[in-house]
């Protein structure tokens, strides 16, 4: 049986990779405090989903249905909207039983979220003093009428209560009614307030439930005989409107564009079921939903992202183990990382391998009189970034620091903007990426004088497939590598010449770069492993990567499959290629693994009659990585390397634990083969400690 589909949509694809997350919440397996976070986890990804996927379906639907290519035969943009509605509206009943069922677990353990209604005596005193002190300060309040012109924006990521208050006037024989928003400040304080323990039982409150109990202080000078705040989240559209006044800076204009995304149109409003109806209505002019715009009733609290920075409690049992990261032995105890990288490749795998090697990697070249250089690109960092510490302390130096700086980061433009300044105060010569295109690669090169010739330069390249982060290298699985290959290196330094002048292209012997030579390279790599498969020498596709919705690269995909290939592919989020399906991808098998750190590398591997062909990149397989990012794909030589990415690889494509199938019916199945359990993460990590303990 055939099918004539040949492609899932992405954005039903994306939001059943948020049912894996979600279904990490209700596995029973997972710690109980890290199921909440994995709520919190998915409502931030629901979040991000309505700010960007939804309001560019929205967008489309309003202005050119042509402006989105993601839709398959048979489907309109409505069909679509309506269907994304139905699977929200599903997963989020799923959500809200999974957290009374949590709730009700932690009870179990002494632990106890409770509400305005069931506070005692030694827990009133606290909010009433916590009021006070804070609260009565940074709690603003709005009262807004539905017919006012001018009503001030929404705070991007905000959490307000809709508060109605009511008094029956005898002379008019009903009820008069006022309404106003308050504007709960999560952005200052804890979403949690942890109140008096009381027989080693912990109390928790929501911050905004605080301000419930204080609603008759807040309101005082109002007459009302009944007052009620209900709470509401709105979501909008992220999408950057660049100003086109060109005697601007492109930096002001991104701080503008971010300043005005405050004022960005709603795409999905989120309201407690509880709510009043004239109350509901209220909020709906204010916000100025429209008719396409997610109306989504819910429980009493929203917002729920912030489970992810939920506390520990100092309950190690009710939280994933941590675990040590580790240092190859190589490594272990070099006064000089410079020398170390000059004898051999290293790669780090984080969290697995310690990522505090590529900090001290920089700080070294920031205070070595040898190095005379540093250039990297910067996509995501830090807020209190030890990378652009180090880069501030190399030109303080007097070294030659050049940063490629993307202000276009998707909800990091500010933080950029930030850094872009404290760069340029500083001395830093900061390139601010390329006209039309993002600069979502990460690469860097050192470049330094040869201990015994001075006049003899030498390089060190460094290429990751994550972002130069090291906080989120705790929790995002990466690989980084450090080379003093001298071809790589050179062709890096090349890279950046192209970002000083966007003239000067190459067609690289070694690297890979989009938009320029990502998909012919890939697909003549493809063409390779089908040309061996027809003269019968080993072929078979590898692939490790986030996202997977590039029509052309799926079709190649499904065109080694025809010739007999096999494809191995673990996708993590979205997938629109349909996997085993008899007549069109029966030699395609693609697995999502979702556990405690977010997968993130990009992995290419061809089998390449038994010569392994391995590369690393920063890019997806869609068409905005392929064709309208500057991309880095960099080939793995040294033979040690190659066998960790292949040795890595085959632990997580066969996870039985963690790893799903990705199919046509996109269901949360988990995978079962015959191998003893294995946990992907947790056997990685026992991976490299096996591997390093044979190496010392």
């Amino acid at each position: 049986m055939t099918t004539p589909i040949k492609y899932i949509n992405r954005e039903i694809t994306w939001l059943k990779f948020n049912a894996r997350v979600l279904q990490e919440a209700r596995d029973k397996t997972v710690p109980l405090l890290d199921r909440l976070r994995f709520l919190g986890i998915y409502s931030n990804n629901l979040d991000e989903f309505y700010k960007v996927r939804y309001a560019t379906v929205l967008r489309a639907l309003e202005l050119d249905s042509a402006a989105y290519n993601n839709i398959i035969e048979g489907q309109s943009l409505k069909k679509l909207l309506s269907e994304i509605r139905e699977v929200v509206a599903l997963q989020q009943d799923n959500y809200d039983r999974t957290f009374q069922e949590i709730i009700r677990q932690l009870e179990d353990e002494d632990i106890y979220f409770i509400d305005e209604h069931q506070l005692e005596e030694e827990h009133i005193a606290y909010i009433k003093k916590l009021y006070q002190e804070k609260l009565s300060h940074t709690t603003a309040v709005f009262l807004w009428k539905p017919d006012q012109e001018r009503i001030p924006s929404f705070r991007e990521d905000a959490y307000y209560l809709a508060v109605k208050m009511t008094k029956f006037s005898k002379n008019l024989n009903e009820d008069i009614v006022n309404y106003s928003i308050i504007e709960v400040p999560t952005y200052i304080f804890s979403r949690f307030i942890v109140l008096p323990s009381k027989e080693n039982k912990k109390y928790f409150m929501m911050l905004e439930d605080a301000i419930r109990y204080n609603l008759d202080e807040i309101f005082e000078i109002f007459d009302y005989d009944h007052i009620e705040a209900h709470s509401i989240k709105s979501s909008k559209d992220a999408e950057l409107d660049l100003d086109q006044d060109v005697q601007r800076s492109f930096m002001d204009r991104i701080a503008r564009s971010v300043e005005r995304r405050r004022s960005g149109e709603p795409v999905r409003l989120v309201y407690d079921k509880d709510m009043a109806p004239d109350t509901f209505e209220y909020v709906k002019n204010i916000m100025h939903i429209d008719k396409y715009d997610s109306v989504s009733p819910g429980s009493k609290y929203h917002n729920k992202r912030d489970f992810i920075g939920f506390p520990d409690l100092g309950r190690a049992e009710l939280n994933n183990a941590a675990i040590q990261p580790l240092t190859p032995p190589a490594l272990v105890g070099v006064k000089s990382y410079i020398k170390a990288i000059e004898q051999q490749d290293h790669m780090l795998h984080a969290p697995y391998t310690d990522y505090s090697i590529f900090l001290k990697f920089l700080r070294e070249c920031a205070i070595d009189p040898k190095v005379k250089a540093i250039k990297m690109t910067v996509y995501r960092v830090a807020n209190q970034s030890q990378i652009m510490s180090a880069l501030v302390n190399a030109v303080r130096n007097g070294k030659e620091v050049t940063a490629v700086l993307e202000l276009r980061a998707r909800f990091d433009e500010a933080n950029n903007v930030n850094w872009s300044k404290i760069l340029q105060d500083e001395g830093v010569q900061v390139i601010f990426g390329v006209a039309d295109l993002k600069v979502h690669s990460k690469i860097g090169v050192v470049t330094y004088t040869d201990e015994e010739n001075e006049e003899n330069l030498k390089k060190i390249a460094f290429i990751s497939t994550g972002n130069f982060h090291e906080k989120t290298a705790r929790i995002y699985t990466d690989f980084t590598l450090l080379t003093s290959h001298k071809e790589i290196a050179t062709e890096i330094d090349e890279v950046f010449d192209f970002f000083q002048a966007n003239y000067k292209v190459k067609d690289y012997k070694h690297l890979i770069l989009s938009p320029f030579s990502t998909r012919r390279r890939i697909y003549e790599l493809i063409d390779q492993e089908i040309e061996n498969q027809k003269k019968g020498l080993p072929a078979q596709i590898n692939i490790k990567i986030n996202s997977l919705s590039d029509k052309g690269m799926i079709d190649k995909l499904y065109e080694a499959n025809d010739a007999g290939v096999e494809v191995r592919l673990v996708v993590r989020g979205i997938c629109c290629l349909i996997p085993g399906k008899y007549g069109l991808s029966e030699n395609i098998k693609a697995i999502s693994v979702v556990d405690k750190f977010l997968e993130h590398p990009r992995v290419f591997w061809f089998k390449n009659a038994g010569k392994d062909k391995i590369y690393i990149s920063s890019a997806d397989l869609m068409a905005r990585n392929i064709d309208h990012r500057v991309e880095m794909t960099c080939p793995i030589y040294d033979p040690i390397l190659q066998e960790e990415i292949m040795d890595t690889f085959e632990l997580s494509f066969n996870d039985n634990v963690k790893g799903r199938i990705q199919n046509a019916t996109l269901d949360e199945i988990y995978q079962e083969n015959d191998l003893a359990p294995n946990r992907s993460q947790v056997s990685i990590y026992e991976y490299y400690k096996k591997r390093y303990n044979e190496d010392n």
